[in-house]
């Protein structure tokens, strides 16, 4: 067997491994530090032991994993996170963390090192769908979590994020009072893999790339149009203030906006990601009155 062939077995083993213990109704849900990110942590914690790797919890709750017996000076980090949005795709974050523990099996059956130790980090918390807040993992060890993030609640059981973090063994405490947990300085550089989640690579019909920057963003969380309810078989074009029609009209006028920035050599990307009008009003014989972007909508009761 090709060594190629050896290790994309083992790939497709964690692969699976990973997808089996955290699967949903359509995809994988690895909430951020949550059930499900832990259960993909010790789906691979389990087959570094059996490698024989080194692991190590950071006290951000992050994992490492390293060879046991590379301990050289400043280490390389290779990794990427685990928590999945909601029935998300098993490879997102996963194949990175996956690519950097063949890279340790690798290194130990041919004997070869780097110029400098290798540490795979697998971390918590960078998808913004479960605390409203990305990069929470990576924030944290670096100091820069904002104290009050600790008390947002997580979107499916209520949780605060302090509870969650201190119930994998966080220290809550050192990131609430913006503790340095890893030093920028004593790492000699991160790399990391990804799978593309547009399709560009598609349409130039290459396999990979190199990013050589990764886009901003500015986000608005709680945006309302306010028109006035009414009946919708009652109420006359002329009189009505509609809010889903006006909110439709708003996001007309961001897309000719972009279309137009575009045009003139920008790089942007426009989203309305959370987008309807309000649960308790649900009704096909109704007017909207409000359509926000921070309310929770549920679906139609179909009356």
């Amino acid at each position: 067997m090709k060594a190629s062939d050896h290790y994309a077995r083992i790939a497709q083993h964690l692969f699976d491994t990973v997808r089996t213990a955290t699967a949903g109704r359509r995809g994988v849900t690895r909430d951020s530090y949550g059930a499900g990110e832990s259960l993909a942590i010790d789906a691979l914690t389990a087959f570094a032991h059996v490698q024989g790797f080194a692991t190590q919890v950071d006290r951000a709750g992050n994992v490492m994993f390293a060879l046991p017996d590379d301990t050289r000076g400043q280490p390389l980090l290779c990794g990427s996170h685990l928590d999945s949005v909601p029935e998300g795709g098993n490879f997102d974050g996963l194949a990175g963390v996956v690519a950097g523990l063949l890279c340790l099996m690798r290194q130990r059956d041919e004997g070869r090192r780097g110029a400098h130790p290798l540490r795979v980090l697998a971390l918590r918390g960078e998808e913004s769908a479960w605390f409203g807040k990305a990069y929470i993992g990576s924030s944290a060890l670096f100091g820069r979590l904002p104290p009050a993030l600790l008390d947002a609640r997580h979107r499916s059981n209520g949780a605060t994020l302090a509870t969650c973090m201190r119930d994998v063994g966080a220290d809550v405490d050192a990131i609430a009072a913006g503790e340095v947990l890893l030093d920028a300085s004593d790492v000699a550089g991160y790399i990391e893999l990804h799978i593309e989640q547009g399709a560009q690579l598609d349409d130039a019909r290459q396999s990979v790339a190199i990013v050589p920057s990764i886009r901003g963003n500015v986000r608005y969380r709680n945006v309302r149009c306010i028109g006035e309810p009414g009946h919708s078989g009652a109420v006359p074009r002329e009189r009505r203030h509609d809010a889903v029609f006006a909110a439709a009209h708003v996001v007309g006028v961001l897309d000719e906006y972009w279309k137009a920035e575009l045009a003139a050599g920008a790089d942007l990307v426009i989203t309305c990601g959370v987008f309807g009008t309000r649960a308790e009003e649900h009704a096909i014989s109704r007017i909207p009155g409000e359509v926000d972007s921070a309310s929770k909508h549920a679906a139609p009761t179909g009356r």
